[in-house]
């Protein structure tokens, strides 16, 4: 099918109609012709013998409100008569909106009818001309209620499906097939209450399509340790603090301390950027490697009642484990830090016991409660009673796993710091 061919005959149809004159092309004449264009280039090669559009090409819709008051008592009429012929509408007839409108179409007519409380039916057959019979609107209404949540619910699986897929293939590298996809849409659709759903093959097919995900031999093996940690629910979580309760209850909100480490890169890369599907491997540039490694880390002290500790310990990476002369002369300590040099800027024996010899013993009392989190070397109690051997002085170790769930510094001032 050829555009100029019907560009041709249709202005040779309106020129048979309207005649030759000339005069000046407005702009909306023109911003029509655009938009009739674009409707052309959507009919083009197409396989169908008929075309439907919802674009208009009237610029001041004298359908839009019948209560217009320049419409005719004529026009008035004219409506009601097409109501009337459309009430001859037989029912009963069969057919299947499915294949003549997509839910978007039902959902973009549905809105303006809502929009249009008062509109007559001829109104919007005239704006909707695939809308034969009035009874339509509500099919369609029926139609978004059942198949549009199933839709909703279909994106809510799917997501999941991927999600899952995501983390299986590039973290935990593990072979997924499509008994895999399957396991994952049916527990999804559980979750949803979607009882009679079934991934068949198609679905599945799809999906992968979707995704570009496609059956691939693996040309290398990777040993994969898994982690010896405990896993800590939210519920064992609060019952250790509960289980703590008595024992909190003897301190004040200035007594009650909590402390973590939190490590910073000299250069900062995010974990993913956008680059060529399919390419074998992605890389990025950096000044310097061992910058995306940690290089330094801070201690801060933060009490129950939101104020921290006038002091915090600081840890810079250095390679010989301590600063050089010309670094020690150019170091700019405030008087609210304590600075310790590190081989790879992180935490040590010595430096928690720097920690609490040099932050915590000059600013505490001989009374408080410290909470600590399950590192070997700080979860030692001989360590800390050989600071601090005062009993008013406790320490508190939060279970492992537990810190993202109940340790203030964890989950909510290290945050903080990192932004």
């Amino acid at each position: 099918m050829h555009l100029l061919n019907i560009a041709k005959h249709l202005f040779h149809l309106a020129q048979t109609e309207y005649g030759s004159e000339n005069s000046p092309t407005t702009n909306d004449e023109i911003f029509t012709a655009q938009r009739l264009f674009e409707v052309l280039k959507s009919f083009k090669d197409s396989y169908f013998s008929e075309l439907y559009t919802y674009d208009t090409l009237e610029y001041e819709d004298e359908y839009d409100e019948t209560t217009d008051e320049d419409e005719s008592d004529d026009e008035i009429m004219d409506e009601e008569e097409s109501d009337n012929e459309m009430d001859d509408y037989d029912e009963n007839e069969q057919f299947d909106l499915k294949s003549r409108f997509t839910l978007e179409e039902m959902e973009n007519i549905i809105e303006w009818v809502d929009q249009h409380p008062n509109a007559r039916f001829a109104t919007i057959s005239n704006r909707f001309k695939k809308i034969k019979h009035r009874n339509y609107i509500t099919r369609f209404r029926q139609y978004i209620e059942k198949d549009g949540t199933r839709l909703q619910k279909l994106k809510q699986i799917k997501e999941f499906m991927f999600n899952k897929f995501y983390r299986k293939r590039t973290i935990e590298k593990e072979a997924i097939h499509d008994a895999d996809l399957e396991l994952y849409a049916i527990q999804k659709a559980r979750e949803l209450n979607w009882d009679t759903f079934k991934a068949g093959k198609t679905f599945i097919n799809s999906f992968k399509r979707e995704n570009r995900i496609s059956s691939r031999r693996y040309n290398k093996i990777i040993t994969r340790t898994k982690p010896k940690r405990k896993v800590c629910s939210l519920n064992d979580a609060h019952n250790w603090i509960e289980s703590k309760r008595s024992l909190i209850a003897k301190y004040s909100a200035n007594e009650i301390l909590n402390s973590d480490h939190c490590s910073f890169q000299q250069e900062y890369i995010p974990p993913r950027t956008l680059s060529f599907t399919g390419e074998r491997t992605t890389e990025v540039a950096v000044k310097k490697k061992y910058n995306t490694t940690h290089s330094y880390t801070i201690q801060p002290v933060t009490l129950a009642n939101g104020h921290l500790l006038e002091k915090f310990l600081l840890i810079l990476q250095e390679k010989e484990n301590q600063f050089g002369q010309r670094v020690e002369k150019k170091l700019i300590i405030p008087p609210n830090v304590v600075v310790k040099a590190s081989k790879s800027g992180k935490s040590s024996g010595e430096k928690h016991h720097a920690f609490l010899n040099e932050i915590l013993r000059p600013l505490v009392g001989k009374k408080f409660l410290l909470f600590l989190d399950c590192w070997k070397t700080q979860a030692d109690l001989t360590k800390f009673r050989a600071v601090f051997p005062n009993q008013d002085s406790q320490l508190l170790i939060f279970p492992e796993g537990s810190t993202g769930y109940i340790q203030p510094q964890d989950a909510y001032d290290i945050e903080k710091y990192e932004t």
